[in-house]
């Protein structure tokens, strides 16, 4: 895998940056606006004041959350547009292939997912007063919450490698992981063991000034290169499907 293959997905990034900032912008706006909605209505739903609710977790959670859905949302909708565009069908004759292609960009895609979510929390930390208290060991919880992620974005984008049209569904998992992990910031013992929510944790812990946890830190781990190695074999076996088929790329 060369290094320009890399250099070259940055570049593509930073030019939709370049040409998109509007769109850019109103999504940063609508995210920081929606925080607020959120804070809204757990106040009017407890009838309690928003000092009585936990807002750093709440704060840490709804990061992780917009890392989460930056993620495998734009890996899934970029493989949409390339099949859209009739470009996709080019990138399967680059070198290593589709599936290298597709890596790569998931990987750089996950560098600007982590980019957008940092800017999301710096602004509603600026404008909302929310104190976040990070610990030194941050990056570690961090780290084991990217392979899950990864692995979800390899699977959503080999639906949309079948499928194709797949933006509803899109609608309904957004729906279910925002609850999902502001959930978490009632932490019970159980919840280690669910889906993301180890790697959740360990998030909002290193950004709330928690102690680290090594058994709910290889826990999250394991769950993620689980997933990640489900992810991998799904984009392999829908890839192969479709060319056996004939339909890459094909509407």
């Amino acid at each position: 895998m060369s290094r320009f293959q890399w250099l070259a997905e940055v570049r593509l990034m930073l030019e939709h940056y370049r040409l998109y900032w509007l769109n850019f912008l109103s999504g940063m706006l609508a995210d920081v606006l929606f925080f607020y909605a959120i804070l809204i209505g757990l106040k009017s739903v407890t009838k309690t004041s928003l000092p009585d609710i936990d807002l750093g977790s709440l704060l840490a959670l709804y990061g992780v959350f917009q890392f989460t859905g930056a993620l495998w949302r734009t890996f899934a909708s970029n493989i949409l547009n390339e099949s859209l565009l009739g470009s996709i069908e080019h990138l399967s004759l680059a070198r290593g292939g589709l599936l290298t292609q597709l890596t790569v960009r998931a990987f750089v895609l996950g560098l600007n997912g982590g980019l957008y979510a940092a800017v999301v929390l710096l602004v509603l930390y600026w404008v909302s007063g929310i104190s976040l208290q990070p610990s030194w060991w941050w990056p570690l919880g961090v780290l084991a919450f990217l392979p899950i992620n990864f692995g979800l974005a390899f699977l959503m984008g080999s639906l949309g490698l079948f499928f194709r049209r797949v933006d509803s569904l899109f609608i309904v998992l957004n729906f279910i992981l925002l609850p999902y992990f502001l959930s978490l910031t009632q932490w019970q013992p159980h919840m280690a063991y669910l889906p993301f929510a180890p790697g959740a944790h360990l998030v909002r812990l290193g950004l709330t000034g928690g102690d680290f946890d090594w058994d709910i830190f290889l826990l999250a781990l394991l769950q993620g290169l689980f997933l990640l190695a489900a992810g991998l074999l799904a984009m392999a076996y829908m890839y192969r499907l479709v060319r056996r088929r004939g339909t890459l790329g094909r509407f």
